[in-house]
């Protein structure tokens, strides 16, 4: 069932003529309303080129799309699609089409001319001596030498050229046969999914698609994009460009980093987007704060997860030390834990780590375990290697970069900012996409572990401090 401004976003992407964006903050269901998009589309007789940049993000389309009784076809390589999912990929499609037992005999005669062939000489430079293929077929028949190669090279020579021949012919009418059926498949389907890059897809060279959807948009670079683009007469994509751009290693090609779902938000604005508006993930003191500073207030806590704690997990705070029992209290649902530590390099390292704050983590995560929580309820998330690393050796949860959260959630989000040094210098937490994404994982209770005074430098980061001391509870270790 769609909320108002997930319907809205369907109806608006149908009556697109060319370009539409569905616009999603975290937790407000993209993928979702793209699904329902799609299936809109396909009502009305679209044939839909699915795509999104990863294999997970595709097999979610894909599994949705099933469920709706979609006809769908995943393409690519069926070994990094979901296990569950591979019946319905193109390779085993084809498995039930009435020509592939022929297309199946002539690859087993194919390898076997191929071991017949091993029994030949190949006519390699050093046997042929300049000869052609045409010219040792006819020398070999003369039972003679020719350039001092002896009637039986030749004629060894011209066995393996008359077997490589059959063998040419033989796979042609086999990828003749099963392009013809693979070409039917996808007639049939109403819907093919596959990644940006397996749109590109030699198959796929001369098809074309009433209408593309691109799911997590913003994660693709430009290029990506483009491949699945020029398949179909419109466009529609999902994404959120205040979260993570795509990750682009090289510093050369940083300008990559702008996607073309954040060029064309830029350019066409709310012209040709509608943005999601209520989320399903973050308490609503979780929300609040994103919701005001990177979506002009607009976000709305759902009704199931407006006040929901801890505490509806079971979790039983008598458990807790007396220190921590303030910080962990359920009705605490979002917390700055001061901690005036010192950052610090590891040797030959660009990244940085906190020890201090370190510990200060690693005593929460124990004393959250203590109080009932169980290890899959918890996240820990720090924007810097260094300090993730650290973190893992010390506590039984899972503890990623910022970037290795993204699209993700857990029932409490703590977060280790690290930088602490009496410059202020706040390194590149100022993108701070990255703070989005960081305290939006967080569903029930959100716990964020730094050095205010160095945070505070930073006008956003001394904002978020502010909020925590006017919503939650702001606690000096």
């Amino acid at each position: 069932m769609l909320n108002e401004y997930q319907r809205r976003a369907v109806e608006r992407s149908l009556r697109s003529e060319k370009v539409f964006l569905i616009h999603g903050p975290p937790g407000t269901g993209k993928t979702t309303t793209l699904v329902a998009s799609i299936e809109a589309h396909v009502r009305e007789g679209y044939r839909v080129l699915a795509c999104a940049d990863s294999n997970v993000a595709v097999d979610n389309i894909l599994e949705r799309l099933i469920e709706r009784g979609v006809r769908a076809v995943r393409i690519g390589n069926p070994v990094r699609v979901y296990e569950k999912l591979r019946k319905h990929t193109l390779e085993e499609v084809l498995k039930e089409e009435p020509g592939f037992g022929e297309v199946l005999d002539l690859y087993r005669r194919i390898e076997k001319l191929k071991e017949d062939r091993e029994r030949f000489i190949q006519p390699l430079p050093k046997y042929r001596r300049g000869l052609t293929d045409e010219e040792i077929l006819r020398f070999a028949g003369t039972g003679k030498p020719v350039r001092g190669i002896s009637p039986y090279v030749l004629k060894g020579m011209a066995e393996w050229i008359r077997v490589s021949s059959e063998i040419r012919k033989l796979y042609e009418k086999a990828k003749s046969l099963e392009l013809e059926m693979i070409k039917k498949v996808l007639e049939r389907a109403e819907v093919v999914c596959g990644t940006n890059s397996s749109a590109g897809i030699e198959y796929l060279k001369s098809v074309s698609f009433d209408a593309v959807f691109i799911d997590e948009a913003t994660q693709a670079t430009e290029p990506s994009c483009l491949i699945p683009l020029v398949k179909g007469r419109k466009l529609v994509m999902a994404g959120d460009h205040r979260q993570l751009p795509p990750t682009v290693i090289s510093m050369e090609a940083r300008e990559l980093t702008y996607s073309l779902f954040e060029r064309l938000m830029d350019i066409c604005g709310s012209r040709i987007s509608e943005m999601l508006r209520v989320q399903y993930r973050m308490n609503e003191r979780i929300m609040k704060f994103p919701s005001e500073t990177f979506y002009g207030g607009k976000l709305v806590a759902d009704g199931s997860v407006r006040n929901h704690t801890i505490a509806d997990l079971g979790f039983d705070l008598s458990k807790v030390k007396g220190f921590l029992q303030d910080v962990l209290s359920p009705e605490n649902v979002v917390v700055f834990v001061a901690v005036k530590g010192a950052e610090h390099r590891r040797r030959g390292s660009t990244s940085y780590m906190n020890e201090k704050e370190a510990h200060a983590v690693a005593e929460i995560v124990e004393n959250l375990l203590r109080g009932g929580l169980g290890e899959d309820h918890i996240g820990v998330i720090s924007p810097y290697e260094d300090q993730v690393d650290l973190i893992s050796r010390m506590v039984p949860v899972e503890v990623r970069t910022v970037d290795g959260f993204q699209g993700r959630e857990k029932e409490v989000i703590i977060v280790s900012f690290v930088r602490s040094n009496p410059e202020g210098d706040t390194g590149f937490l100022k993108d701070y996409r990255r703070l989005n994404v960081a305290i939006t994982r967080a569903r029930r209770k959100l716990i964020a572990v730094g050095d205010p005074e160095t945070l505070a430098s930073d006008p956003i980061y001394r904002s978020f401090i502010e909020y925590v001391k006017r919503n939650g509870l702001f606690k000096e270790l």
